[in-house]
C-alpha cells in the first residue's frame, strides 16, 4: 500500500509527489520503494492553439503524468527512514531543478503526446513486402 510522505510544491505551478510503498519482505529485510509523481494538467496554455489542444485531449485525457519508481533491496530495519530520505534529496538534487523549469508541463505533454502518437501508427521496417 502507498503512503503520501511528501509533496514539493514548484514554481511553474506543479507539485511532485512521493509514496511510500516499502515491505518487509524476509526477516529484518526490507524491500524499500519510492515511487515519485508530477502531474501535468493539459492547459490551453501548452499548446499553440485551440485545435491542438483539444486533440491532445482526446489522446490524453485531462492530464498526463511523470512517474518514476525507486527501489533499494535487503535494506536494514534501522536503515529503512533514512533510505528513504536518501530517495528523495537525492531526486530533488539531481531532478527537481528540471522539474521546476517554466517548460517543463509542455515538454513532458508533447514527449507523452510523441510516444502516444508513436503506438498508435506502428512500425513497418522497408524492405519487408512479403
Amino acid at each position: 500500500m502507498q503512503k503520501l510522505i511528501r509533496e514539493i510544491p514548484l514554481s511553474n505551478g506543479l507539485t511532485v509527489r512521493f509514496f511510500d510503498a516499502t515491505r518487509r519482505y524476509f526477516g529484518d529485510y526490507h524491500q524499500v520503494r519510492i515511487q515519485i509523481c508530477c502531474e501535468v494538467p493539459l492547459s490551453p496554455g501548452l499548446f499553440p492553439d485551440d485545435e491542438s489542444h483539444e486533440a491532445a485531449r482526446k489522446l490524453l485525457g485531462a492530464s498526463v503524468s511523470y512517474k518514476k519508481e525507486i527501489e533499494h533491496q535487503g535494506v536494514a530495519s534501522l536503515s529503512v527512514d533514512e533510505t528513504v530520505e536518501r530517495v528523495i534529496s537525492d531526486f530533488a538534487a539531481h531532478s527537481l531543478g528540471y522539474f521546476n523549469t517554466p517548460d517543463f508541463p509542455r515538454k513532458l505533454v508533447q514527449s507523452e503526446l510523441t510516444r502516444v502518437r508513436g503506438r498508435k501508427t506502428g512500425f513497418v521496417p522497408r524492405g519487408i513486402h512479403g
